[in-house]
């Protein structure tokens, strides 16, 4: 049993991997959907009646939504959590009662611009699109990061204030990656710090070339580099 139960626990892992990649794939439906409804523009976002959650839910009503919000690897309740950790998710008072769920948008993709209008891609229809994460793993339901921001200083650290959105992001929920949902509906699966390499948003290589890459914490040193 001793020899056994690794092999048995990296099945179920990879049995985990493979449902969040099928709900992020389910997910990229209802944005294309979404945005093919909106001449290829995304939500406003930010505040509550133009959330993902509201504005998409027109397109997932008939849909268990308890396993769709969830990443298999991430389904503690925060209230319920008894602390932190990258199998935690979050809440949200959507109108609806409060949301719960393991995934996030990146923000930089929607059309509400008080975070910059040169910076927000707005529309499904870029170049590059393949290399822009639309929603992926998080444990916030969004984020806008910035290459300046460092990843989290232990595995599993959550972000709870507005600074460094990187470590909504960062999560640890498969050995080292995290599933990701692209602007052009293609999923992957996507290292840590490769997170640093994708285009958050419009200035992102720009920023990128000006800052450089954080110093990676002790917990992240093992994952593979881009």
């Amino acid at each position: 049993m001793s020899i056994l139960m690794p092999a048995l626990q990296r099945v179920k892992d990879q049995a985990k991997a493979v449902g969040c990649m099928s709900n992020l794939k389910q997910w990229g439906l209802f944005f294309y959907m979404y945005t093919d409804d909106h001449n290829g523009d995304f939500q406003r976002g930010l505040d509550g009646g133009h959330h993902w959650i509201v504005t998409l839910r027109p397109y997932f009503s008939d849909v268990n939504e308890t396993d769709l919000f969830y990443c298999p690897s991430a389904t503690r309740h925060i209230e319920l959590a008894g602390g932190w950790g990258h199998d935690t998710a979050w809440v949200f008072d959507s109108g609806y009662g409060n949301d719960h769920g393991s995934y996030g948008i990146n923000g930089w993709v929607e059309t509400n611009t008080r975070q910059g209008k040169h910076k927000h891609w707005m529309n499904r229809d870029v170049r590059g699109s393949g290399n822009i994460p639309l929603f992926l793993g998080a444990n916030r339901l969004d984020g806008w990061p910035e290459v300046w921001d460092e990843p989290p200083s232990f595995d599993g650290e959550f972000n709870t204030g507005e600074g460094s959105n990187m470590r909504r992001f960062c999560n640890n929920r498969h050995d080292g990656f995290v599933n990701c949902l692209f602007l052009d509906f293609s999923v992957r699966k996507t290292g840590l710090k490769e997170l640093w390499r994708i285009n958050w948003h419009r200035e992102w290589n720009q920023d990128l070339n000006n800052t450089g890459l954080p110093a990676w914490p002790e917990w992240m040193q093992n994952f593979k580099e881009y």
